[in-house]
């Protein structure tokens, strides 16, 4: 049994190679919350742009056209609507095979190929748009799951760093999430009421870790950037679906 939690957390925190890198950005989007709606948008796209850059391409002329639409996707939601979002966010996914296409005409890598450009932009453009349109309506939400993420990951990456029981580091990450929503839940420093914590705990539970997991087995083992905003990946949309719609 130990053997195989040893193994999982070698796939679940791997790479995690710089704790430095995520807290400055941690710290650096909990500061722009502090900017208007429109500056955090700014600032959560370039954010957005860093983990995806080198996951678009080898060179610029293939990571222009997915950060095009990244930027494009992210932006969105300066406009603070959820419906232009999913439509700027849809357009863009009918026009990726249109984009792949071009240069690329009989190859038998198409299909991978457009894979390969829906991973490097959609999921971070989703989740900086999201972030931001929850900006307008309830901030403090916003900085609680930059937080919880921030939390999860540091706790993973400290425990990998203990060699003897790093099959342990999954489990210490999520466990210092759930205390501090616990703890954020119990200060009322959220629009969440105690009654919802065990249904919001399971979300992040389950969020995080499945996030981690996918995107670990969609991008290619050398994507460390994109791997590294991978506890993002799902909890961000579904936690700013369930904060919009139960709690503002």
């Amino acid at each position: 049994m130990r053997s195989l939690l040893e193994r999982f957390a070698t796939f679940y925190g791997t790479p995690h190679q710089s704790l430095a890198a995520g807290s400055i950005g941690y710290f650096a989007l909990i500061f722009g919350l502090q900017a208007p709606p429109l500056m955090f948008g700014i600032l959560v796209t370039l954010a957005a742009l860093g983990v995806s850059c080198r996951a678009s391409g080898a060179s610029l002329l293939e990571r222009t056209p997915p950060l095009a639409l990244l930027v494009t996707v992210s932006l969105s939601g300066v406009f603070n609507d959820f419906r232009l979002t999913g439509v700027v966010a849809a357009t863009a996914i009918a026009s990726t095979p249109l984009i792949v296409a071009v240069g690329n005409k009989g190859s038998s890598r198409t299909l991978r190929r457009n894979v390969r450009m829906v991973v490097a932009w959609l999921p971070a453009s989703l989740s900086a748009a999201s972030l931001t349109i929850l900006t307008f309506r309830a901030s403090s939400s916003v900085a609680l799951l930059l937080s919880l993420v921030y939390i999860h990951d540091l706790g993973l990456g400290l425990g990998m760093r203990d060699r003897p029981r790093q099959y342990l580091a999954p489990l210490l990450g999520l466990v210092g999430a759930l205390v501090l929503l616990w703890a954020s839940i119990q200060l009322a420093v959220t629009p969440i009421s105690p009654r919802w914590f065990l249904p919001i705990a399971a979300l992040v539970a389950v969020a995080i870790p499945l996030g981690r997991v996918v995107t670990r087995m969609v991008s290619a083992d050398s994507v460390h950037d994109l791997q590294r905003f991978s506890s993002h990946l799902l909890v961000t949309p579904v936690w700013v679906v369930t904060i919009n719609f139960l709690f503002v």
